[in-house]
C-alpha cells in the first residue's frame, strides 16, 4: 500500500480528476459507490477540463490549426479525457470517437490525416491503446486497427524477424522507417501498448502471437535503451509527459508491461525498469517534465510542466501495485527501495 502522505496528496480536492482514481483503484478499504459516483461527477465540472472540453466543435473532433486539418488535437484531446478518467459514456467522449469513426478510419484502421497515408504504426498504436483505455474496445475502430497492427506492424531487429506480412501500399511507413531492418521503435512501442491494452481473455491466438513477438524485441532494448549500451534510445523516454503525441516514455512501457502481462516483473529487465523509474520520482512523486501537443492548448492547463504530477504519481502508484501484486505471487524478492 501506498505511503499515506503520498494518497493524501493524490486525494486532494485540488484535483478532482486523481481524488476520484485513487479512490477508485488505490484507497483501501474503497469507498462507498455513492462516494465514488460524487467524485465522479466533479471531473466534468473541474475548469482545467472545461477549457480543453470548450474546444470541441459541434462535429465532435477538435481544432487543428494547420493549414490542413488533421486528427492530431482531437487524439491528444482523447489522451487528457482518459487521464480524467472519462470514458465512452461520457458526451465529449462519444462524440470525439464518432468524429474519428466518421473521417479518420476510411482506409481500414486510425489515420492522423483522412486517408491511408496518414495511417502509421506510431499513431495507429498509441490512439488505439487510449480508446481502448476510454471503454471502447469493441468499436469498430479499435478492432480495425487491431487487425491492422497485427496484419502489418513489423517486430524487426537486424537478425530477428517477426510481425505481420501483409503489404501495405502506401508509402508512408516506407518514407518514414516504420519497417526497416531495425523496426521503428515507436511503432513497437505503439502496438505492444494497444494489443497489451486488450483484456487478456479477448486476446486471439494471432495477437497474443504479436503481443510476445513485440516483448522479444523490447527485451532486446532492455525496454526503453539502446540495444548497445545504457542509454535510453530517446531523450525523451525518461522526461514523463501528459501527452507525449506518437511517442512512449518509460512510464508508458511500464504500463504496457503491467497491462500485458505482469508477471514480466520476475524477469530482470524489467526489475530494473521498474528501479530506473523509481529513481526518476521524488518519493514515487512523478515529475511532469515537458507535454507535447500544444497545438490543442499551450500551456495545456491540468497541471504545471515542471512540478510533481499527480496524474503520472498515480499512474506509477497503479502500475507499481499491479507488478507488486504479481511479484509476490511468483516469490521474486522486491527491488530495494
Amino acid at each position: 500500500m501506498a505511503d499515506a502522505s503520498l494518497l493524501a496528496w493524490l486525494s486532494s480536492d485540488e484535483n478532482p480528476p486523481v481524488r476520484y482514481l485513487t479512490s477508485r483503484d488505490l484507497t483501501r478499504p474503497r469507498p462507498s459507490a455513492a462516494t465514488l459516483r460524487k467524485q465522479r461527477q466533479s471531473v466534468l465540472r473541474w475548469p482545467p477540463l472545461q477549457r480543453i472540453l470548450e474546444l470541441q466543435l459541434p462535429d465532435g473532433g477538435f481544432p487543428d490549426p494547420s493549414r490542413t486539418r488533421t486528427a492530431r488535437p482531437t487524439f491528444w484531446a482523447l489522451t487528457l479525457m482518459q487521464r480524467c478518467g472519462l470514458d465512452v459514456a461520457d458526451e465529449p467522449v462519444a462524440r470525439a470517437i464518432a468524429y474519428l469513426s466518421a473521417h479518420h478510419a476510411g482506409k481500414g484502421a486510425l489515420s492522423y490525416t483522412t486517408g491511408g497515408s496518414g495511417i502509421l504504426p506510431c499513431y495507429a498504436g498509441v490512439v488505439t491503446a487510449t480508446l481502448i483505455g476510454l471503454g471502447a474496445y469493441d468499436s469498430d475502430i479499435v478492432q480495425a486497427s487491431l487487425s491492422w497492427l497485427v496484419d502489418h506492424q513489423r517486430f524487426d531487429h537486424k537478425a530477428t524477424r517477426a510481425g505481420g506480412e501483409e503489404t501495405w501500399p502506401y508509402r508512408s511507413p516506407v518514407n518514414f522507417g516504420c519497417w526497416d531492418s531495425v523496426s521503428c521503435y515507436h511503432g513497437v512501442a505503439a502496438a505492444f501498448r494497444a494489443f497489451a491494452a486488450v483484456p487478456a481473455t479477448a486476446r486471439s491466438s494471432t495477437l497474443r502471437r504479436r503481443l510476445d513477438e513485440a516483448i522479444t524485441y523490447l527485451r532486446i532494448h532492455r525496454l526503453y535503451k539502446k540495444s548497445t549500451s545504457e542509454r535510453p534510445l530517446f531523450r525523451h523516454m525518461t522526461q514523463s509527459s501528459l501527452i507525449g503525441d506518437y511517442r512512449s516514455d518509460l512510464l508508458d512501457m511500464l504500463q504496457g508491461v503491467a497491462d500485458a502481462d505482469p508477471s514480466l516483473i520476475g524477469e530482470e529487465w524489467v526489475r530494473e525498469a521498474v528501479q530506473e523509474m523509481d529513481a526518476l520520482t521524488d518519493d514515487r512523486r512523478v515529475p511532469l517534465v515537458k507535454n507535447y501537443g500544444r497545438a490543442l492548448m499551450d500551456p495545456i492547463p491540468l497541471e504545471p510542466v515542471g512540478a510533481a504530477s499527480r496524474f503520472l504519481s498515480y499512474q506509477w502508484l497503479h502500475i507499481l501495485e499491479v507488478l507488486g501484486a504479481a511479484q509476490a505471487r511468483s516469490g521474486v524478492p522486491a527491488p530495494a527501495g
